[in-house]
């Protein structure tokens, strides 16, 4: 009788064993599908595949709040959809729809900062994580009292990111962007922000968001037949990629 009921608890801590590994495994599944989705979207620009990924990442993160990396890739989905948000806003000429357009990047980059928050609370030594909010932060800049409110506070997280990753190509990008979009009076420099990305991409040849950041440099500095030629390559890594169509669009036809 001992034997029988010992045979059986073994047998119910087996399949508690065996189902929680199922579980885990389909979790792992679910994670990784809504990554691909992510990338894919941020590439792309296709805001279902990151609103797709951005509700799988929420739900994980709600049913692992200890887990940071459900958390950070929330904020990543979130940061996604700010940069479609600023590329309508690229391509918008009416004022009163670029000024809406910037308040939904607003909102948004809001929602994604909770989310950033909560994984740099969960792991303060993740280099990525600072970077992500510090971009969402930068986000929230829509004129000059916002920014001379938020620009500090996203300055401070890019140096962290730095500080703990000083490879981060991510992090080293945003660096670069301050220096391209700060006027020179308070320390911008688009020849010192050119000379950083043009150094991530020698590191990283198939970083999309190096060319681009690049190209948009060049165009901030007038030099257009540089920034067809980053554009024209970007292109090459990702015939999809919509801010090279645009922009090389966009220049081939100011030069005719």
């Amino acid at each position: 009788m001992k034997i029988q009921k010992k045979t059986g608890t073994l047998l119910i801590i087996f399949l508690f064993v065996t189902f929680q590994a199922i579980i885990s495994d389909a979790g792992n599944d679910v994670f990784e599908q809504a990554k691909k989705h992510l990338d894919k979207g941020i590439n792309t620009y296709n805001a279902q595949l990151l609103q797709d990924a951005k509700k799988t990442f929420i739900q994980l993160s709600n049913d692992n709040p200890s887990n940071y990396e459900y958390a950070h890739y929330t904020a990543l989905a979130y940061l996604g959809l700010c940069d479609i948000k600023n590329f309508e806003i690229e391509q918008n000429s009416v004022k009163r729809v670029k000024k809406a357009l910037k308040a939904e990047r607003v909102a948004i980059a809001g929602e994604g900062e909770v989310f950033a928050n909560k994984s740099i609370e969960l792991n303060d030594n993740f280099s990525e994580s600072y970077r992500v909010r510090g971009a969402l932060i930068s986000n929230k800049i829509s004129g000059m009292f916002s920014g001379m409110k938020n620009g500090s506070l996203a300055e401070e997280d890019i140096d962290i990111a730095l500080q703990i990753d000083e490879n981060n190509p991510m992090a080293l990008i945003e660096n670069a962007r301050m220096y391209i979009n700060k006027p020179g009076i308070l320390g911008g420099d688009v020849n010192k922000g050119i000379e950083i990305i043009r150094a991530v991409i020698k590191n990283n040849p198939e970083l999309e968001k190096g060319y681009a950041n690049l190209g948009l440099a060049y165009m901030e500095k007038g030099e257009v037949e540089s920034a067809i030629n980053i554009f024209k390559r970007l292109l090459e890594i990702n015939k999809d990629n919509p801010e090279a169509r645009f922009f090389l669009d966009q220049l081939t036809s100011e030069k005719k």
